[in-house]
């Protein structure tokens, strides 16, 4: 039996709804409906795809084989190559056509420069002056406040979150996904970034204590309740206090 079949049949046991199932899991219910479905263009791609599935299968009870964990990749789609447009030939004139040319426009040139030379020692160019340009100037000034604001936008961004229940939690660094799991009670992960830290998905919010720079943060929502897209930054920050998250 394929993956999906085999973990709805085990929940259909169970007696529990796709909700039910993502409530206790911490994940979305459309990762539930997708692994059930097959449909592993909907999940996140690589060891996470496969993470996902482990998850939903340890806690139905399933334990899954190599094989059935090979089928969960993306097929790579069929790249098909343009085809390629031989350009016609390009029509050249003969070579004694150039060089009649040539031979002609050297004639037409001597015969103006004969008509038009300058008698004496003037110049064929008339009188011509020279005015010299100054070249500008310019000052840079840097206020020690620029200078400071500078040196605060290169502080890192430290950031500590402590689970007193468990949590589901997706976490990016500098745009770059670095956490994506289940964060048991009494753990806790740190990250440290240089322009932002956000905390894409934070399931039982109230179970959670955050520390931006080693000082807490307000209580990012109530127990049960997920978040979304809580970010800290330097920029929002300047005094470097604890921010209350967005």
């Amino acid at each position: 039996m394929a993956v999906g079949p085999l973990l709805r049949q085990a929940r259909q046991v169970r007696n529990l709804s796709q909700r039910e199932v993502a409530e206790r899991l911490r994940i979305p219910v459309a990762y539930i409906q997708a692994m059930e479905e097959e449909r592993w263009e909907a999940l996140p791609s690589g060891h996470y795809r496969r993470a996902f599935v482990r998850l939903y299968a340890d806690w139905l009870g399933i334990a899954l084989t190599p094989e059935l964990l090979t089928n969960l990749s993306d097929r790579p789609p069929e790249t098909r190559r343009p085809p390629v447009h031989e350009r016609p030939p390009e029509r050249s004139l003969p070579r004694f056509w150039w060089a009649g040319i040539a031979v002609f426009a050297a004639a037409v040139s001597g015969v103006w420069w004969h008509i038009q030379r300058p008698t004496g020692n003037s110049s064929p160019f008339g009188d011509v002056r020279t005015t010299p340009v100054a070249e500008p100037t310019s000052a840079v000034s840097r206020s020690p406040s620029g200078n400071r604001g500078m040196e605060a936008s290169l502080m890192p961004i430290r950031l500590r979150v402590v689970a007193e229940e468990n949590c589901w939690l997706e976490v990016y660094a500098d745009g770059r996904r670095v956490f994506l799991g289940t964060l048991r009670a009494g753990e806790s992960y740190r990250v440290e970034a240089t322009t932002q830290v956000r905390l894409a998905t934070v399931g039982n919010a109230g179970a959670v204590r955050v520390f931006f720079n080693d000082r807490p943060v307000p209580p990012l929502g109530r127990p049960g309740e997920t978040r979304h897209d809580v970010i800290f930054d330097t920029s929002r920050f300047p005094s470097g206090g604890a921010p209350s998250p967005e």
